[in-house]
């Protein structure tokens, strides 16, 4: 097998990153978290009175060869008999010579609080990930280098998770540990999520949807994801969200933090789609850092749509 050269701009933004406290988490990131909570919290899954499949795909540093590739596939949906939810989800992630496939399933009991459907809810998440290093894509200078003449790196590592989730009709707000389990071997820590947003009605045509997400890590900055959406009669969508560390509030600097644009609308009744544009704060002509993700989101809605909670916003 022909070896292949990683780009050497990928190496440096690498090594950036490794010694950038805002970067140096390792669990992916999406812009449309808010469309999908149960990337990050496991408590989330049967919290609507329907069927929900999310899939999401996003590539970050445009025109670098080797560079992040990310693609996720949700599923979840309430057992409402018994205030039960489930969910499945699988992951890959792929940067140069490195992939990461997670499988997840996630489980959520939901207990109403009163007669105004505020609902607490308590998830589990079961799985684990694939952790490969493909060595046939690194060409070192010396082509004895123990360090990459050994055969390939292939582990699969168990998880567990925790979320807890508070939601009504106009309202939420969670707090999860994904994957609770660190693996030494790879240096995996665990990451603390909180996430929180609202939908406000501005008339019968319009709503305003602002979302929240911190996200920490022993050894990191706290990191914040800040956005908010204006929706058009629940058929069309576009807002701006912005990504940086508490040490660096207003995204600026080399690899600071980041700012996207997002837009989206329903197909029909039951399918919609979102894509966003992405781009770091770095200054550097010379870097292209431009972030693309599209999501396709598919809900199979029950015959009484008056029980709905806004669907396709949270």
């Amino acid at each position: 097998m022909v070896k292949k050269r990683i780009n050497i701009k990928i190496i440096y933004l690498l090594l950036i990153i490794g010694f950038t406290p805002l970067f140096s988490q390792q669990q992916a990131s999406f812009n449309h978290y808010m469309f999908n909570h149960q990337s990050v919290n496991p408590a989330y899954v049967g919290s609507k009175n329907y069927t929900s499949l999310t899939t999401v795909h996003r590539s970050q540093w445009a025109g670098f060869e080797g560079a992040p590739k990310t693609q996720t596939l949700s599923l979840n949906m309430p057992l409402i008999s018994k205030n039960l939810g489930i969910g499945f989800s699988v992951l890959n992630d792929n940067i140069g010579p490195v992939r990461s496939t997670s499988v997840d399933i996630d489980f959520a009991y939901h207990l109403k609080l009163n007669r105004n459907e505020n609902f607490l809810s308590l998830g589990l998440k079961f799985g684990g990930f694939n952790y490969n290093l493909n060595r046939d894509l690194i060409q070192t200078n010396d082509p004895f280098d123990s360090a990459f003449i050994e055969d390939d790196q292939n582990d699969f590592f168990p998880n567990i998770g925790f979320g807890l989730y508070y939601y009504t009709q106009k309202i939420y707000a969670g707090i999860a540990i994904p994957r609770i389990l660190e693996h030494k071997e790879i240096d995996s820590r665990k990451h603390y999520y909180f996430i929180t947003g609202a939908l406000i009605s501005t008339s019968d045509q319009w709503m305003i949807k602002p979302s929240v997400l911190l996200k920490y890590t022993k050894g990191s900055s706290l990191v914040y994801d800040l956005s908010s959406l204006l929706i058009y009669k629940e058929t069309f969508w576009i807002g701006a969200q912005m990504r940086s560390s508490m040490n660096n509030l207003i995204p600026e600097g080399p690899l600071a933090g980041s700012f996207s644009f997002l837009t989206g609308f329903t197909i029909n009744k039951n399918l919609s789609l979102g894509y966003s544009y992405g781009f770091s704060s770095s200054r550097n002509k010379n870097l292209n850092l431009s972030t693309h993700e599209i999501m396709l989101k598919y809900d199979i809605l029950p015959k009484v749509t008056a029980l709905l909670r806004s669907p396709r916003f949270f």
